[in-house]
């Protein structure tokens, strides 16, 4: 069923819904950002006790590349499936058959008994947040120009406060594991309940446009495309190995540890909005390049300061700031730069290209890691995020809206 048939024509739209106050269109961010909370509570929860999982399943820490890889795997098969949807169908439905699988498989992970069962697990939360996360950043970044940076800062938000959080939660069950996935699949209910019942079924009335796939390959989108494939190497090293490296690599104590690794979810946490509101008032161009010069600060320095915890904490928090809102903003430039009709699909093609180049980074860390944690994490993720930052001083600003208005009378509901 496509979008423009799936109500009558006197149902409110989600744009329409946005239109009529600020508090309406304020609901509406809050409300679809809140599935991004559960993917950064995931995100942690896993990685955080990874070595813990693994260790109950029987499997080495070789293993933590291979599960990074295969929860990568899945997000890339479907994000520009997710993307694609966004254009052609129901954005809400979309969104809500992705959160039930996320829901399902988070759970099963904290049940897993096997490496196998283990893998296919996290390749299935994978496959949930591939299409939610591409759908939702499109649906926040396409209601107004003016406020793609902070719409879409919403779900860094709170993707922060679900890293920030988790380790925290996880910790004082370790080494059992099993309550705080039950968790995560109890909050995953009440964020779906909260989106059925606030966001309307039709996200924009609009005669349909036909726009090529060709019509992404805009000379932002292409440099944006191959940044943020070096993001991802750099990303998913981290997320795979850097929770090893502060337990094992350096002996920190787990709450030493988890007090570093809270700092990646309380960057972004702290500070996606401000990055977003600055990105609409100077530039989005300017923006996306401060991020990307965050992560790589933290990125060479997390793995160059050794035990000093002070240091690794302000690192991680650079890095998470850095982190929590440049994917998120590398996806609204790319809007910016193409027509709107296919804002969806230019967003799930650059988290296509994010979570490709993100199967590359577990194992490329996993292949450094005999020559030391300190090699593999200057390669993996510093080499990576120089090469990523300098690519964003060569894009051009859009100062240009390009969304086109319903054709229905906003407010009319």
């Amino acid at each position: 069923m496509s979008e423009k048939a799936a109500l009558p024509a006197d149902n409110v739209t989600v744009r329409a819904l946005a239109y009529q106050s600020s508090w309406k269109f304020f609901l509406i961010v809050i409300v679809s950002a809140l599935p991004a909370f559960m993917e950064g509570f995931d995100s942690n929860l896993f990685a955080f006790g990874a070595p813990y999982i693994v260790h109950q399943v029987h499997a080495t820490a070789a293993l933590l590349g291979t599960l990074a890889t295969g929860f990568a795997l899945g997000i890339a098969i479907f994000s520009l499936v997710g993307g694609y949807l966004f254009d052609r169908f129901s954005v809400k439905y979309t969104i809500v058959m992705s959160v039930v699988i996320f829901a399902l498989f988070t759970v099963l992970t904290g049940f897993a008994t096997s490496p196998v069962v283990l893998f296919v697990a996290r390749l299935l939360v994978g496959v949930g947040i591939g299409i939610f996360q591409p759908a939702i950043v499109a649906l926040l970044g396409d209601i107004f120009f003016e406020t793609r940076g902070r719409a879409v800062s919403a779900f860094a938000v709170f993707f922060g406060g679900g890293l920030f959080v988790s380790p925290f939660v996880i910790q004082p069950f370790l080494p059992h594991y099993r309550i705080p996935f039950i968790i995560s699949g109890l909050v995953s209910l009440a964020v779906l309940v909260a989106f059925v019942l606030v966001i309307p079924r039709t996200y924009k009335k609009m005669s349909r446009r036909r726009v090529g796939f060709s019509a992404v390959f805009h000379r932002n989108v292409l440099i944006l495309s191959a940044s943020i494939f070096l993001f991802g190497i750099c990303l998913f090293g981290f997320l795979g190995y850097y929770s090893d490296y502060l337990l094992k690599g350096l002996g920190l104590a787990s709450g030493q540890a988890a007090t570093v690794y809270s700092m990646g979810g309380l960057g972004g946490l702290i500070c996606a909005f401000p990055i977003g509101y600055l990105a609409d008032k100077l530039g989005r161009k300017y923006i996306v390049s401060l991020a990307a010069f965050l992560i790589m600060v933290g990125s060479l320095g997390m793995f160059l300061v050794s035990r000093n915890i002070a240091a690794l904490v302000a690192l991680t928090f650079a890095f998470g700031a850095g982190w929590g809102i440049y994917v998120d903003l590398v996806a609204t430039l790319s809007q910016d730069s193409v027509d709107d009709a296919i804002a969806g699909t230019v967003t799930g093609w650059i988290f296509l290209l994010f979570n490709v180049g993100a199967l590359f980074g577990g194992p490329i860390f996993g292949r450094l890691l005999p020559a030391g944690f300190v090699t593999a994490g200057v390669v993996t993720l510093g080499f990576s995020s120089v090469l990523s930052f300098v690519l964003t001083l060569l894009t051009r600003p859009v100062t240009e809206s390009n969304i086109v208005v319903e054709e229905v009378k906003e407010g009319a509901s």
